[in-house]
This record gives structure tokens, sequence and C-alpha cells, in this order.
């Protein structure tokens, strides 16, 4: 484990994906509004290009359409990092001498790899109806069919990290 390159950008991408995660959530808090409960995840979860109109109308009347802007492209951001550092975390775990801990890489790197793809399917379509400024059902369909394995997806790497952490830490105590 002394040579494994994954560790130095596990331990910088993971922690900073959260300090992003926790930016991200700061942006679109004022999102959540009388005409869109909410806010953000009720854009995510619409499903239908209607839905998407009323949303993002009642954000521009609230002069909130920038703000979405920015909240949308922070999350791009924040699904950068955070998913490479859970990809890293899983790699770096991958090296570890006990059975258990690797195979919890394993599986981190997996669902590293489907939290990226299914968040960004979700964010790019939100962006892209938001910079077009109406909504559209297939992107707002796909939108909301991905949510679901996403939010499972950054489940099992959060807690995926933290067990394979405490397992490693275990597993190396002396009997």
């Amino acid at each position: 484990m002394a040579d494994d390159p994954f560790r130095a950008k596990f331990m910088l991408l993971w922690p900073l994906g959260l300090v992003l995660f926790a930016g991200v959530i700061w942006l679109g808090l004022p999102l959540d509004i009388e005409g869109v409960p909410g806010g953000i995840l009720a854009h995510q979860a619409a499903g239908d290009g209607r839905s998407i109109d009323l949303i993002q109308r009642a954000w521009m009347d609230a002069g909130l359409y920038d703000r979405a802007r920015y909240a949308m492209f922070g999350d791009i951001v924040f699904i950068t990092v955070y998913g490479l550092g859970s990809w890293y975390a899983g790699l770096h775990f991958m090296q570890d001498p006990a059975t258990r801990v690797r195979r919890m890489g394993i599986m981190l790197v997996i669902a590293a790899a489907l939290f990226i793809a299914t968040d960004y399917a979700e964010t790019f379509a939100q962006i892209i109806q938001l910079q077009q400024e109406r909504g559209s059902d297939a992107m707002a369909s796909v939108a909301a069919t991905v949510r679901p394995v996403k939010i499972a997806a950054w489940l099992v790497t959060f807690f995926g990290v933290i067990a394979a952490l405490v397992v490693r830490r275990i597993s190396a105590r002396p009997a």
C-alpha cells in the first residue's frame, strides 16, 4: 500500500467534494419558494416538460433564474470532484491487504461510476432545459428516471467510504 497512487487523490477530492456538496446545497436553498416547494429537487423530479416550464417560470418571476443556473453548474463541479474522489477511494481500498476492504473498494468503484453517469445525465438534462428556457418531456423524464439510482449510488459512496475506513482500521488492529 506504500506505492498506492490513488490515496492522495482520494484524500484530496473526496472531502473537497463534500465541501462542494454543501456549497451546492447553499446555492440551491433560495430556489425553494412558494411556487416551487422543494426547489431544485422539484426540478430534478418533475418528470415532464410542463412541470419544468412551471418551475422555471416561477424562478424567473422571482428573479432566481440565474441562481438556478449557478446551482446547476455548481452541481456539475460537485459531481466531478466528489465522483472522482469516490472512484479514487475505491481504487485506493482495492490496494488493501484485507479482502473485505478490497471488496468494499470494488463496490465503491462501481457506485462512483454509477453516481457520475446518472448525476451527469440528470444535471445536464436540467441545464439544457434551463438554458433553453423551456421544459422537454424527454429530458425531464431522463432526469426523473435516473434520480433514484443517483441517490442510491451517492449513499453507497458516502457510507461506503466511511465503512471501508472503519473496517480497515478494525482489520489493522493486532489480535
